[in-house]
């Protein structure tokens, strides 16, 4: 039995060329056009300045996203650790890397993977949204093009999962600084709470589930016997479009502990499973002119037990 295991990121320009930089920003607003009211004059503006402002941005620094390339690394892991298993199952895995904003595109790779008997899409967001999960489950429920074969499978709810909280944990003491004084901030993507008009947002934004995940997240380290942080709080990587967002973000947390004369906070972008733009440019950024002490600690990204476990994830989904 042929399975296609599709690992499905959101993407990022590798370069700091225009057109590549257009071209993702061009694909992550007509998906979230879908949901919200975003007219073509508007993307279309939104992604030319974008795109200027990347390319000049990245020029000038000599940042490149490393998100597609962990994304890469993340997907050949997943590979090796379903090999390993696939003996005793008699199931043939093959990884393939896919995002929603840069190519490869998790639509094409579906069309290209109709040989497969199976194909399993791989949220790589721990939080459940329309615009993360909710694309996928979306594709999915499109069906396949052959009326033999099933629907494709979509592996998500990762938030509410205890192994994965637990590997977060193991992954924060390994590389945080865990110190009386210090407190602990857990990030976030952010996401709307109001739209322009004073709304609640009419499509599933995902709100309820980082609060579940923070909350979970925050008891098992603070219950955790290894623990020295003084505080676990949640924070939001939040953008500026559409509405009101959520709070508190990483500017505002970060002011608050200044306020509290906190002198170090250690902060892991628990709300992204790989590296990009959003953790190692945009949040840094935003604590450059704070006078707290920040260390940023690496997203989980590509490690062994990470990997192991999204492969037990996908060998789940296929047993059920």
């Amino acid at each position: 039995m042929k399975v296609a295991v599709i690992l499905v990121a959101h993407g990022e320009a590798e370069t700091a060329g225009f057109i590549e930089n257009y071209s993702m920003i061009r694909h992550t607003l007509a998906q979230a056009s879908e949901v919200m009211v975003l007219s073509r004059s508007l993307q279309l503006m939104v992604s030319v300045v974008g795109a200027l402002k990347n390319s000049l941005s990245f020029r000038f620094s000599g940042y490149r996203s490393p998100q597609n390339e962990i994304t890469r690394r993340q997907a050949s892991l997943l590979q090796l650790c379903l090999t390993a298993s696939s003996d005793e199952e008699k199931i043939d895995y093959t990884v393939f890397p896919a995002f929603h904003a840069t190519p490869p595109f998790v639509s094409d790779l579906l069309d290209a993977t109709q040989g497969h008997d199976f194909q399993v899409l791989v949220s790589m967001s721990p939080v459940d949204s329309r615009m993360t999960s909710g694309s996928l489950q979306l594709l999915a429920s499109r069906g396949c093009r052959d009326a033999d074969k099933p629907d494709p499978l979509v592996v998500d709810r990762f938030w509410q999962d205890d192994t994965l909280r637990s590997l977060y944990c193991d992954h924060i003491f390994r590389h945080g600084r865990n110190e009386r004084g210090t407190v602990l901030l857990l990030a976030f993507h952010g996401t709307l709470v109001k739209d322009v008009r004073g709304m609640e947002p009419d499509f599933h934004a995902g709100r309820t589930e980082i609060e579940h995940m923070g909350r979970s997240l925050c008891d098992a380290i603070l219950g955790d016997s290894r623990n020295l942080y003084d505080r676990v709080e949640v924070t939001h990587l939040n953008h500026t479009m559409g509405g009101t967002w959520t709070e508190p973000s990483l500017p505002c947390s970060l002011g608050e502990l200044h306020f509290l004369d906190v002198n170090q906070t250690d902060v892991f972008c628990c709300g992204y499973f790989s590296d990009g733009t959003e953790t190692l440019l945009y949040a840094r950024k935003d604590a450059e002119n704070c006078p707290v002490d920040v260390l940023f600690l690496p997203c989980i990204n590509d490690d062994r037990a990470f990997a192991e476990f999204l492969a037990g994830r996908v060998t789940e989904v296929m047993l059920v």
